[in-house]
């Protein structure tokens, strides 16, 4: 970890330096961090550039028939620091052992022009500068707004340059940024004795958005007033309408679990033709979906990215596999080995951990359900979630359950009073025969929005359980 790491194409010069017998990869980042961290409206610190680069390295040996692999880590450059890592995954293969004869590792990388939207210019060229003026007009769009206000936050950038390299020759390298934000809005005064109200923001992007900023502020304050005179909501079966923003905390994790190969190896994956959702779910895996936080022009083997649809009309159509998963089926890699999240980063550090099959972007297929305006009016009465404290997706169940930040119960086809408190929750893929949200899913919007890992519409489901307060 210096501050003269190299250039971007750190997989390359390690594979030149690598001696090495039998397959191997090399996949590498360097990436440079800016941090802004405010209370109110005023800068508390401002701190950056943070360069880190580093690589991972992994071994693939035959082992009794079987593929046996060994994975470390490095920030050292240094061709002492390589043996050493190469030396390290070499002993840990020695006691793996995974069911695949023989793995094979992509040859041709992504074209080296096309690919996905995955760099904002500004904060590439100019980071710091596009970070302070994007606070200064955060805070200004709050200028309007009486009685509310920022309470604290936190702007975070991360520039990384993305580079793998294997024994199959190999030789793939991307830039990419990341944006994530956070703010507390606090609402306040009014008449006496009512409590403040708050409503987190919490979002990860590629890019910083000043053109919709004013709109999102505008957004976050009406919320934190609602939470003011907010309701618990009651308690029953009712007819629930997510928005991508909440799908986003339930779906990656879940479905990129249960139609993987993982999934399929351990026997709790559905099989293709298998229905696990009603005639209108649709979904696909689409890893160019430009601006994602997870779309990029290859996958973090150097598979180059594609879009597959996993459900058509409710059915399972095809799997997510990496290459030594797509290896134990005799099948091979669908471009989904993605590298854990460390740090609650989507990149930063993740050279530190060896690839797995998962869900880039799931992208929900428009339906004919219209505007939001016409999925809440065929709801009926039901209740619209507008933010969960935290879904607690479960990928081994596919259950999910989360308290209600902030929604609206839904009269006679409109949004009515703001609730709050509460549980909402269900499983969103079941055995055959048994309830889940997918299969309860009745109209999907028309209008897809972008949210982290999902692109969807609003989606109604009839019914979800909803645990609440009110009588």
């Amino acid at each position: 970890m210096t501050e003269d790491a190299p250039g971007a194409e750190i997989a390359h010069g390690v594979a030149e330096r690598l001696r090495a017998s039998g397959p191997w990869e090399v996949y590498a980042e360097r990436s440079r961090r800016f941090e802004l961290h405010f209370t109110g409206k005023e800068v508390e610190l401002v701190h950056g550039p943070v360069t880190l680069h580093g690589y991972g390295i992994r071994v693939f040996r035959n082992q009794g028939g079987q593929t046996a692999t060994g994975f470390q880590s490095s920030t050292d450059l240094s061709d002492e620091g390589i043996r050493a890592a190469l030396g390290d995954a070499e002993r840990v293969s020695r006691y793996s052992e995974f069911p695949a004869q023989k793995v094979e590792l992509p040859a041709n990388g992504p074209p080296a022009r096309g690919g996905p939207k995955v760099v904002d210019p500004a904060l590439w060229a100019r980071p710091r500068d596009t970070v302070e003026s994007y606070f200064s007009a955060l805070t200004a769009s709050f200028d309007h707004h009486r009685n509310v206000a920022p309470s604290f936050g936190s702007i975070r950038v991360t520039l990384t340059d993305t580079s793998v390299a294997n024994s199959a020759g190999l030789r793939a390298s991307y830039p990419q940024t990341t944006a994530e934000l956070e703010v507390g809005v606090k609402a306040s005064g009014g008449p006496e004795g009512a409590p403040p109200g708050e409503y987190w923001v919490t979002e990860t992007s590629r890019r910083l958005d000043l053109p919709g900023l004013a709109d999102s502020v505008d957004r976050w304050c009406r919320y934190a007033q609602d939470v003011r005179r907010a309701v618990a909501p009651p308690s029953g079966d009712f007819a629930v309408v997510l928005p991508a923003s909440v799908l986003a905390g339930i779906l990656p994790q879940t479905l990129g679990f249960k139609l993987s190969g993982v999934a399929r190896l351990r026997k709790m994956a559905p099989t293709l033709g298998q229905r696990i959702g009603s005639e209108t779910v649709t979904i696909r895996d689409d890893g160019r979906y430009d601006w994602s936080p997870f779309a990029g022009p290859c996958d973090d083997e150097g598979t180059p990215q594609r879009a597959r649809t996993l459900v058509a009309s409710g059915v399972v159509e095809e799997m997510l596999y990496d290459t030594l998963y797509g290896a134990a089926f005799d099948t091979r890699s669908t471009a989904s080995a993605f590298r854990a999240v460390v740090g609650g980063s989507s990149n930063w550090k993740r050279f530190t951990s060896p690839p797995g099959p998962g869900a880039s972007t799931l992208v929900v297929g428009p339906g004919d359900g219209g505007t939001e305006a016409e999925v809440i009016e065929a709801a009926g009465d039901g209740i619209w979630v507008q933010q969960l404290g935290w879904a607690n997706p479960s990928a081994l169940t596919s259950s999910f359950g989360g308290e209600i930040r902030i929604g609206y119960r839904i009269r006679n086809g409109k949004l009515a009073e703001p609730i709050r408190g509460g549980v909402v929750g269900g499983s969103v893929v079941a055995p055959p025969g048994s309830p889940s949200m997918l299969s309860s899913v009745e109209t999907v919007g028309g209008s897809v929005e972008l949210a982290e890992g999902v692109a969807s519409p609003a989606m109604l489901v009839r019914p979800l359980t909803v645990a609440g307060g009110a009588a």
